[in-house]
């Protein structure tokens, strides 16, 4: 039984040992080392294969399994730890650095190839999502880092400025592209604004054929360059405007959108009772058409809890103006899902984590952030099944965790029946199996 054990040892953990000396990382951190891509991870970037290399496919398939698989915070000396006995870490960061590949363009590609195996029909809703996340850096050689205000801490600090745009489609979030603001110093004649940055990403997406786009963004990115950007691909868009701004009624009176909130709500107000993306809320709501300065003709929104001070208000703007006040309530909260996309790619999948220097390298390791997300949701469908295929339908994807747990569980099953092939080892991968899960 001991030769046995020794040798499940030598096929599990021989590449270990080489890993260990070089990075330091205790043994008992992790269960085995992945030397080879498991089989629904070869069929996730299946789609991708023709437009890279084999080194090429091997950085990046450990790069992404292992932001998925590493317990740490997955920097690039764990992720060469956990995916691959032979490749240094090094190695992967020269892969972000230097080789030629388009990461946005993969990442891209997957999102519809994802998005093909739904079967969208005609007539369905898809709606981009666009907002920015702020990234804390330290480190003061990188590209493009300068002085920003984290809204989270309140507080200024050096970092990046990420513009993300993602796609809900029956309730599936798929981040679709990433793109680095940069100051004018660092820019200088290619500097470009936020907004504009939003455009761009808006005028060349690509929606499967058929289907309806509606564009969600909060009050930062109301402005003409964007939702002209809208109107001239034929989305409509939905977005928060700010108190400061004026509305001018179909009779031809001019009247801040702060002035008018409480006249309107008390005066022409209703109470909804309305699922939310948070739960369940009462709200008073009212809605008026109007011209927006520098927008255009928008239905208006005023929304308020019932007994909630009045400076809580919102008002949602929109330049689908046949919808019901209810409604465009219900579909500007679905910009919510890019807030639960940032805090699992921060907190799971190390957006955040990058030790890369240069542009390019920063920029690829938030597509392969993205890719790593995607191939989560691709697992998770795949145990949805027919499910993910019916019109009109919300997926009923797992949590977070439970996704990531069902993954890491597969992977090993894969791995062992690399090892152990034929029925006669099964109990043995059983055993074998349960070992590992409770190491």
């Amino acid at each position: 039984m001991l030769n046995g054990f020794g040798a499940i040892e030598k096929a599990l953990f021989g590449p270990m040992k080489v890993v260990f000396e070089d990075t330091a990382i205790e043994r008992k951190d992790l269960a085995m080392i992945i030397d080879a891509p498991p089989r629904f991870v070869q069929a996730f970037f299946r789609p991708v294969l023709s437009g890279l290399t084999r080194p090429q496919f091997h950085h990046l398939w450990v790069l992404t399994l292992g932001m998925l698989l590493s317990l740490r915070r997955p920097k690039l000396i764990h992720l060469a730890a956990v995916c691959s006995g032979h490749t240094h870490r090094t190695a992967h960061g020269a892969f972000l650095a230097h080789s030629d590949w388009d990461a946005a363009g993969l990442l891209n590609d997957e999102v519809h190839s994802m998005l093909r195996r739904m079967k969208p029909r005609r007539g369905e809703r898809i709606y981009l999502i666009i907002d920015d996340t702020r990234i804390a850096k330290r480190g003061k050689k990188m590209f493009g880092v300068s002085k920003i205000w984290d809204h989270k801490d309140q507080r200024f600090v050096h970092g990046h400025i990420v513009i993300t745009a993602a796609i809900l489609f029956r309730g599936v979030t798929l981040p679709w592209r990433f793109e680095l603001w940069l100051p004018q110093r660092w820019a200088k004649a290619s500097f470009r604004k936020s907004t504009e940055i939003a455009a761009q990403m808006i005028r060349t997406f690509e929606p499967p054929k058929g289907l309806k786009v509606r564009v969600l963004f909060d009050a930062f990115y109301l402005c003409p360059t964007v939702t002209k950007a809208c109107e001239t691909r034929g989305f409509t868009w939905f977005s928060v405007a700010s108190r400061n701004r004026s509305l001018t009624r179909t009779w031809g009176v001019a009247q801040r959108i702060g002035d008018l909130g409480p006249g309107l709500l008390k005066y022409a107000g209703c109470s909804a009772r309305m699922p939310r993306a948070r739960g369940k809320a009462k709200l008073r709501i009212a809605a008026v058409d109007g011209r927006l300065t520098r927008i255009g003709d928008v239905r208006l929104v005023i929304s308020k809890r019932p007994r909630s001070p009045w400076k809580t208000r919102v008002a949602f703007a929109t330049n689908e103006t046949g919808l019901a006040a209810r409604e465009i309530v219900s579909v500007y909260e679905k910009r919510w899902a890019i807030e639960v996309l940032f805090k699992e790619l921060r907190g799971h999948l190390g957006l955040g984590d990058y030790q890369v220097l240069s542009k390019d390298a920063i920029q690829k390791h938030l597509h392969l952030c993205g890719l790593a997300h995607l191939l989560l949701t691709h697992h998770g469908m795949e145990t949805v099944g027919a499910q993910a295929r019916k019109a009109n339908t919300q997926v009923p994807l797992p949590k977070m965790s439970e996704r990531l747990t069902a993954l890491r569980d597969d992977v090993r099953r894969d791995q062992l029946r690399r090892v152990f092939a034929g029925r006669k080892h099964r109990r043995l991968r059983i055993q074998l199996e349960e070992c590992l899960r409770a190491a």
